[in-house]
């Protein structure tokens, strides 16, 4: 009968000490924390115009394109431009794409890039947002954006040269509802004389627009006088 309770107790304890393991292991395997941090970052930028030719030479997307990494090799693209469509139309585009960096080989300085998928981007100043681009249908296409038919040259011109101008801020969504933000500091490169750079090309893009709609209103005439 003695022997009976030992092996009872023993039971017991065995039984016992695995409910306490068990519960270690639920409770204590894995500890989830939230913490705000203050982490100093050296940021890289380059700020230049967009001013792209054709085949013809002539001019047909004007604007300003933004870069800016960081020592994770996180890399940010903003491009606000002009574009002349092969309808003959002229469309704003605003685009937003992040790549990750790395160092393919480190003696040749070769990089490797794997585009990161975002779901929105926002471009804010003084606390008022005055750009934003979301992602579109194609699950394919990482980068984010917004198409304008309206050609409003004043305006987006403005905006052009206040994005070449940097001292705003880029609001991206890598995550649904978290928002990440990019500070986009002064361009301490910019000059005013450098914008006749974007002006010419605007002139050159819209004598190029001219230039189609002519000649594809010469070749509509070339064949019909040949039917008739």
């Amino acid at each position: 009968m003695a022997l009976i309770k030992r092996v009872l107790l023993f039971f017991l304890s065995l039984v016992g000490i695995i409910v306490l393991l068990v519960g270690a292991t639920t409770s204590y395997a894995q500890d989830n924390y939230e913490a705000n941090t203050l982490e100093p970052n050296f940021r890289f930028y380059t700020i230049e115009w967009l001013d792209i030719a054709d085949n013809e030479g002539r001019k047909y997307v004007c604007g300003t394109k933004v870069s800016t990494f960081d020592y994770s090799g996180r890399k940010y693209n903003i491009e606000y431009f002009y574009l002349l469509t092969s309808k003959d139309t002229i469309v704003t585009q605003f685009i937003v794409d992040a790549i990750q960096l790395s160092v393919d080989n480190p003696e040749t300085r070769k990089m490797e890039e794997l585009k990161i998928k975002l779901y929105a981007s926002v471009l804010s100043k003084d606390g008022k947002d005055f750009l934003a681009g979301m992602r579109g249908n194609n699950d394919n296409d990482k980068s984010v954006g917004a198409e304008y038919t309206e050609f409003d040259r004043e305006g987006n011109t403005k905006i052009f040269k206040d994005i070449y101008k940097g001292g705003f801020e880029l609001k991206v969504h890598h995550i649904p509802g978290a928002e990440i933000i990019i500070p986009i500091e002064v361009n301490t490169e910019y000059a005013i004389e450098k914008e006749q750079v974007l002006e010419n090309c605007i002139i050159d893009l819209i004598n190029n627009q001219e230039h189609r709609i002519q000649s594809s209103i010469s070749i509509d005439e070339s064949i019909a006088s040949r039917v008739g």
